[in-house]
């Protein structure tokens, strides 16, 4: 049966429609064409995915899209998208794929969604992980450490010196097609009688390392050394939003016992490089 994407225009969903199209299975992809950039759809389609546009908050478009649909990955709720938006597009994802009669929706979350502070994101997130343990639908949520990846404004935004944030939080930086990996996994997973319809997994890279240490591997250039702990703003350069800025300076690392991706930060590092043209990869 087919798996959908949903948000399939994020660097996530991009990322988890590739991994899906390895595997051989028939991909669908779910897209918002306000947000999506120009050629995304053309691009998608050439590729043998079958695209379906519109608002996530469209019920009717989307359980139209999960007809005969086995898995929908939601992966829509972006760090630079809108915290407001994030509950009410899981809910009329969540509702869309019951009414379609799919089997299983893999959430893509974030680590820190069960302990969000005052970071509206996160604790939108949060309730987004509650409302998906509540459906009737098996569930899989995939906590992710801070992801990163070629062709992603968060990543472009780190390799610029990610201004304002706190350069000695501590991270678990994942590969992004180390968390589409995760994803597919969560699409084969099988269900043995008595298994728990909702399972969780904090997911991290496989090595922990600083904000600063990150951003000086991307490339970046980070005003006053590690040491600092606010990086002074490059002209010209757009601020992140408030949620993300408190996103990338908070010590987000997984549990000990949490599963861990394989791309070193080193070598996801090397690779956006030379996405970029500018490193030796």
């Amino acid at each position: 049966m087919p798996t959908l994407v949903t948000g399939a225009a994020t660097p996530a969903g991009r990322a988890c429609v590739r991994a899906l199209l390895r595997g051989g299975g028939e991909v669908r992809a779910y897209l918002d064409p306000e947000t999506a950039a120009e050629g995304t759809v053309g691009g998608l389609r050439a590729l043998g995915v079958k695209t379906a546009r519109g608002a996530l908050d469209d019920e009717g478009r989307l359980e139209l899209a999960c007809e005969q649909v086995h898995t929908v990955v939601h992966a829509a709720a972006d760090p630079l998208v809108a915290p407001a938006t994030v509950l009410d597009d899981l809910a009329t994802v969540a509702s869309a794929a019951l009414g379609a009669g799919c089997c299983r929706l893999v959430l893509v979350s974030h680590l820190g969604a069960d302990d969000p502070g005052d970071n509206e994101w996160l604790i939108a997130l949060g309730a987004a992980e509650e409302l998906a343990a509540d459906s009737p639908v098996d569930t899989v949520v995939l906590r992710r450490s801070l992801t990163y990846g070629p062709d992603d404004p968060l990543t472009e935004a780190l390799v610029a010196g990610a201004a304002g944030a706190d350069l000695e939080a501590m991270h678990a930086p994942l590969w992004i097609d180390d968390l589409a990996a995760a994803a597919v996994a969560a699409d084969a997973r099988d269900r043995e009688d008595g298994a728990l319809p909702h399972l969780l997994v904090p997911l991290g890279g496989p090595r922990a390392c600083s904000l600063g240490e990150l951003v000086a591997l991307l490339g970046g250039q980070v005003t006053g050394g590690l040491r600092s702990s606010i990086a002074r703003a490059v002209p010209g350069q757009r601020r992140l939003p408030s949620h993300v800025l408190d996103l990338l300076s908070r010590d987000l690392l997984p549990p000990r016992d949490a599963p861990t991706a394989g791309t070193s930060p080193e070598a996801g590092s090397d690779q956006v490089r030379a996405s970029a043209g500018t490193g030796d990869a």
